[in-house]
């Protein structure tokens, strides 16, 4: 048995020597003059599975319930950082407060680079008819509208993945594009009247929530040469395609493998929201990208993380646990699937991550306290002024 002392003005510690050793050697606490230290989170999980007991100043047992109340008053997500702790623990790994002072393993790099192809828009004769409460255009010119399919994968020409009919449609997103960069002429088909690119947005925004963040990522992409089409049957916003794909080159049509979806910054999303649109991609083999537009130095915030993280290495032949002499891997923030996360958050956390040499791990509990990890990688997309990250499910 583990006994283990504790005085609301000291916090909670224990000073016989065997259980000390046995302590410091499986990496918990803090050891200094003799006693070792103890976050809650360590004693309660000492008092569920290493058989430990908490007294009072009185010798009194203090049980899980009565010590955690104790804390939840400075530490509200108490139960949602233990659970996290528990888990680490329990598959056999090292897991220690985040501690921005101490440098990780990945302090050279914690992104991931992807191509830039720059677009070179050709100018186009031909006129496009705008349907606003549809929110798509057609075009009059069928083979201006076949070119653009098959150069440019923009717009959908005829029967959507069938070789049938000629005319061509124009979601907003390219409607709005073609007029910029392209020089379509736009006319409305209700008024008659000609329509410049910010008008055309300007009534978009009207009838769609964010559509100005989606234009904008979605105008980003295009530029740097890739193909951005809906990625409506995969629960997020966008398909990509990298640069030089085609619905028309191999004769087969192309699968994208990945997906983007649009994260405004001051919007917050229901973390099992959030969850869903990443299994679901991840359901299809398809790497999950999130985009936080319009993010400005000024918006990020200090967002400590809870846990810094360690995993297995292979030494002499065999895998061991890496413990505190090595350089921890990850930073670890622990939610709950009932919890609200924003763009600015997810943002904070991964510059928190990059300043400290560590790869973002996020750890959610469900209802049933089980735990599911995602890993953030920023991506570096050349030349945009915007945040990117890829999201993969994570296995410890």
């Amino acid at each position: 048995m583990l006994e283990l002392k504790f005085d609301p003005r000291k916090g909670i510690w224990a000073e016989e020597a065997e259980i000390v050793g046995k302590l410091t050697n499986d990496f918990f606490g803090n050891q200094k003059g003799g006693k070792i230290s103890l976050l809650p989170e360590e004693a309660m999980y000492l008092i569920m599975f290493r058989n430990a007991v908490v007294l009072d100043k009185r010798g009194k047992e203090i049980d899980f319930n009565s010590l955690a109340k104790h804390f939840i008053g400075k530490e509200p997500r108490l139960f949602i950082r233990y659970n996290a702790y528990r888990d680490w623990r329990d598959r056999g790994l090292v897991v220690r407060r985040f501690n921005e002072n101490v440098q990780g393993k990945h302090s050279k790099k914690t992104y991931k680079k992807y191509p830039s192809q720059k677009l070179k828009p050709e100018k186009l004769k031909a006129k496009a008819y705008w349907y606003p409460d549809s929110l798509f255009s057609i075009l009059d010119n069928d083979k201006v509208g076949k070119e653009l399919f098959d150069k440019y994968w923009i717009g959908q020409y005829g029967v959507y993945k069938q070789e049938r009919g000629k005319q061509s449609k124009l979601n907003f997103f390219e409607t709005i594009f073609l007029a910029k960069h392209f020089g379509l002429e736009v006319i409305s088909n209700e008024t008659g009247k000609k329509m410049k690119p910010e008008g055309i947005l300007k009534e978009v925004v009207k009838k769609r929530e964010y559509a100005k963040q989606l234009y904008e990522i979605y105008e980003d992409w295009r530029l740097k040469g890739y193909v951005v089409k809906t990625g409506f049957k995969f629960g997020s916003h966008f398909r990509i395609y990298f640069p030089g794909a085609s619905p028309v080159r191999g004769g087969e049509w192309v699968h994208s493998k990945h997906v983007l979806h649009v994260f405004p910054k001051e919007q917050k999303l229901l973390i099992s929201e959030w969850s869903r649109a990443v299994r679901v991609a991840h359901g299809v083999k398809k790497t999950f990208i999130l985009g936080i537009p319009e993010l400005k130095k000024k918006d990020y915030i200090d967002y400590q993380g809870d846990f810094m993280t360690y995993r297995r290495k292979k030494g002499k032949g065999v895998w061991v646990r890496e413990t505190p002499k090595d350089k921890p891997r990850y930073v670890l923030v622990s939610v709950s699937e009932d919890e609200h996360i924003g763009g600015v958050e997810l943002a904070s956390m991964l510059k928190k991550a990059k300043d400290t040499g560590l790869n973002l791990l996020l750890s959610i509990t469900d209802r049933e306290t089980s735990i599911t990890y995602y890993e953030l990688k920023k991506i570096v997309l050349p030349k945009s002024k915007y945040e990117y990250y890829e999201i993969e499910w994570f296995k410890p």
